[in-house]
């Protein structure tokens, strides 16, 4: 079977910030997840890190306290770390075999997720990040055929597709495909073809609905 093509990016400045560390778990894990699938994007990610490597040889060493190595360590909690064989199980089943950062934290496959029901059409699963506020990642399954109501983004929304496919006015997203949404941004999303789209979902602050009935649905999504 060959590679299906993608089509939709994280921005550079996303990735540059992923490279550098500068971002909270929840998104780091979007990013993680579509690094894992996407040759291009995991190369900008290493040239973003080449080059923050190459800026930190060119400052001046400083010396660190006496016990400053040792004291951090204390505090990160060392351990030592088993090295045991390679575990023969696939990171998942949702086509996307080597998603491994979101494998990690789901435990189980796709087909096993607990899902909640938050709007007709519309179920979520909640998965523990640290972020800029609880909740902040999730998986979302979207019916065929269900539209979410139209919304903007207060702050950065990441969206990876992990199954099925959506479409709306930026463009069609299948698997692999990855949406960096901001502000700038109203679409309302519906999911096209026979199975459900299923989505890996961090968004740094709440969406803003602009329908009434979208309105209505926030609370109970979480979104």
């Amino acid at each position: 079977m060959s590679k299906r093509l993608i089509s939709h990016h994280p921005n550079n400045e996303s990735l540059a910030a992923y490279a550098a560390g500068g971002m909270d778990e929840a998104r780091a894990v979007v990013i993680a997840t579509h690094l894992t699938l996407c040759d291009e994007c995991a190369a900008a990610v290493r040239d973003f890190e080449t080059v923050g490597g190459a800026v930190l040889e060119e400052l001046e060493p400083v010396a660190m306290a006496t016990g400053a190595l040792a004291d951090f360590w204390s505090r990160a909690g060392a351990s030592d770390i088993a090295i045991g064989a390679p575990s023969t199980r696939p990171a998942n089943d949702f086509d996307l075999t080597v998603a491994q950062p979101l494998q990690r934290y789901l435990n189980t496959n796709i087909n096993d997720v607990t899902w909640r029901p938050v709007a007709p059409g519309l179920s979520q699963h909640v998965i523990q990040a640290e972020g800029y506020r609880p909740g902040v990642l999730r998986l979302l399954k979207i019916m065929p055929g269900t539209q979410i109501p139209k919304h903007t983004h207060k702050d950065d929304e990441y969206t990876l597709i992990l199954r099925g496919a959506y479409e709306d006015v930026i463009g069609e997203f299948g698997p692999g495909d990855f949406a960096d949404l901001s502000g700038e941004h109203t679409h309302a999303p519906r999911a096209t073809g026979d199975e459900p789209c299923i989505c890996l979902i961090a968004t740094a602050a709440p969406l803003e609905f602009k329908t009434a009935i979208g309105k209505v649905f926030q609370p109970f999504i979480g979104l």
